[in-house]
């Protein structure tokens, strides 16, 4: 079954599975004219955001995120005037917002992909064409029947479609395939100027590894904290000097050289210990606005205790989201009990997750 042949009707009903993701750092940002906002990050197979969408007499948006559902929807519909496609869209689960775990990108991708299968066809001056899913088939080799995986192209497209990655993209790669990401930076001449989303650039992929299987992260997330995020975060950014040139090189050199060979090779310790130095080292030009983040001293205290574990970790984005590298399901396990015999547990959700290798995934319901 083809999404793309115009002899096979469009799906009645959809769900959509993605991964979370996990921002270890950015390489660069400050400089006008170079590339910024590239850096590494990783996807885990959970919590991701997990909707479903079915056609209906007119649009409609359920659950806690209905509005940025909505406002999803009328970002895919600019070609229609901003009126979203008739269909119900309701997110099923979701990690919570603004604490590090991408989740704003991978529902706007997520509903953008669920329209697109919807929809199926648009009619362009009496001919069909594809919007953003291109032509391969909904079956994929090593999926199930009636699910499809995405590319890298096609999560570039949904990303137009929804007007996600203007910045990192790592999340976008991640929809579009899982694994530890690597991304270029995007060349910021005039930040000020509105870009068109069906001719903007987007960041490269520099690298996917798929890290082993046996391999487990265990995720901590403090209840009673959030992270930047909307305007606070954007003057954050406004007030921050750019990114030492010596700091992005020692990155670039230690995501190339180091990260990216450990993963590729299955070498924990060498893999773990380069996430605990990238992630200390991308931090450190955020610095000067960590007053604005009041759970920073805390996160601080926690990736100290986690070494002290033998577990290194790192911190995503603003956090206040911080992942430990576990070689095994049992040293993941192990590292839980010891987080809840060091009361750690008691203020902070903790998850232990796999590190993903599919992205996500689009189902036909029945």
């Amino acid at each position: 079954m083809s999404l793309d042949a115009p002899s096979a009707p469009a799906p009645e009903a959809v769900e959509v599975r993605t991964p979370a993701r996990i921002h270890i750092g950015m390489l660069s940002f400050g400089h006008a004219g170079s590339r910024a906002y590239g850096g590494v990050g990783v996807m885990l197979d959970r919590p991701g955001v997990v909707l479903r969408a079915w056609r209906s007499p007119r649009f409609e948006a359920r659950g806690p995120l209905a509005d940025r559902i909505l406002q999803f929807a009328r970002h895919c519909a600019v070609d229609r005037g901003g009126a979203p496609l008739p269909c119900t869209i309701e997110v099923v689960s979701a990690p919570r917002s603004h604490v590090g775990l991408g989740s704003g990108t991978q529902l706007g991708l997520a509903v953008a992909a669920a329209i697109d299968a919807l929809e199926a066809w648009r009619g362009d001056a009496g001919h069909g064409q594809r919007r953003a899913m291109g032509s391969r088939p909904l079956c994929e080799p090593g999926g199930v029947r009636g699910e499809r995986r995405f590319g890298e192209r096609e999560a570039i497209g949904l990303a137009r479609l929804s007007g996600r990655g203007r910045r990192s993209c790592v999340g976008v790669y991640g929809f579009g395939g899982g694994g530890l990401i690597v991304e270029a930076g995007r060349v910021v001449t005039m930040p000020s100027v509105t870009e068109d989303d069906a001719t903007r650039a987007f960041s490269p992929l520099v690298a996917r590894v798929h890290l082993p299987e046996a391999w487990r992260c265990v995720l901590l997330i403090r209840r009673d904290a959030i992270g930047l995020h909307g305007e606070a975060e954007r003057t954050a950014f406004g007030s921050l000097p750019p990114m030492a040139c010596e700091v992005s090189a020692e990155l670039a050199r230690i995501a190339i050289l180091e990260l990216v060979p450990a993963a590729s090779e299955g070498r924990f310790a060498e893999f773990s210990d380069a996430v605990r130095r990238y992630g200390r080292l991308a931090g450190l030009p955020f610095e000067p606005a960590a007053h604005a983040v009041p759970h920073a001293a805390a996160t601080t205290a926690l990736l100290d205790a986690l070494a002290d574990m033998g577990a290194p970790g790192a911190q995503s984005s603003w956090g206040p989201a911080v992942m430990a590298c576990c070689e095994s399901s049992a040293a993941a396990r192990s590292l839980v009990e010891r987080l809840g015999a060091a009361g750690i547990a008691d203020d902070h959700d903790v998850t232990i997750a796999r590190f993903d290798a599919i992205g996500a995934t689009l189902r036909v319901l029945a």
